[in-house]
Parts: C-alpha cells; sequence; structure tokens
C-alpha cells in the first residue's frame, strides 16, 4: 500500500489543491489517512457541508483521472455516498483507472484499502 507520505505528496496534492480553500493545507498537516479521514469530516461538520461543495464543484472541472482520485478520496473520507452520487454520470467506478498514470492507480488503491 502507498504511504500517506507518497500519497499526500503525489496526485492527491493536485485533487486537494483542486478542492480550494484549506483543502491542500488540510492534507498537508494530516499526518496519516486517518487523521486527514477527521479532518475532513470536522472541517466539514464545522462549516456545514463545505467539503462535499468542494467536491461537487471540483468533479465538474476535474481530469479523468483526477475525478476517479476524487471520488476514492470520498470514499475514504467516509462520504462514500457521495462519490456514488458523482460516478453515476461517468460510470467511474467500472472504469476506475481508465485515464490514471500508475501513481494515481496507486493513489486511488491507498483510498480503498484505507476507507473505513
Amino acid at each position: 500500500m502507498m504511504d500517506y507520505a507518497t500519497f499526500k505528496n503525489g496526485p492527491a496534492c493536485r485533487v486537494f489543491a483542486g478542492l480550494g480553500g484549506e483543502w491542500a493545507g488540510i492534507l498537508e498537516r494530516s499526518l496519516s489517512f486517518n487523521e486527514l479521514r477527521h479532518a475532513v469530516v470536522q472541517r466539514n461538520d464545522e462549516a456545514r457541508g463545505c467539503f462535499a461543495t468542494a467536491v461537487r464543484t471540483y468533479a465538474g472541472v476535474a481530469s479523468q483521472g483526477e475525478h476517479s482520485l476524487l471520488l476514492a478520496v470520498c470514499a475514504m473520507v467516509d462520504f462514500g455516498h457521495l462519490a456514488d452520487k458523482l460516478s453515476e454520470p461517468h460510470v467511474t467506478w467500472q472504469n476506475i483507472v481508465r485515464g490514471c498514470d500508475a501513481q494515481t492507480r496507486a493513489a486511488i488503491a491507498a483510498c480503498i484499502e484505507a476507507s473505513p
């Protein structure tokens, strides 16, 4: 499995930057997948759905590989319901690695393995 340091400095860095706002900082400050999950859920609760809003916005402009990783990140941080909803028009879960390089595929696998 990809370790957290590699994950946060690889393709996940682009995805969290694409979410805008403080999301890239939350990724950077977190030291593990569990810590990232907790930080995302806590921030989303504080700002009443800000993670879900950022994900929906970014999903509309993300590349195919970034979109797949974004949905895997959603599943990993306990927003699987959002990943399911956003995957419908793109059939993402059926084609999860299409358009992804090896590092992005490894990041997707790390998210899935770290999912609750």
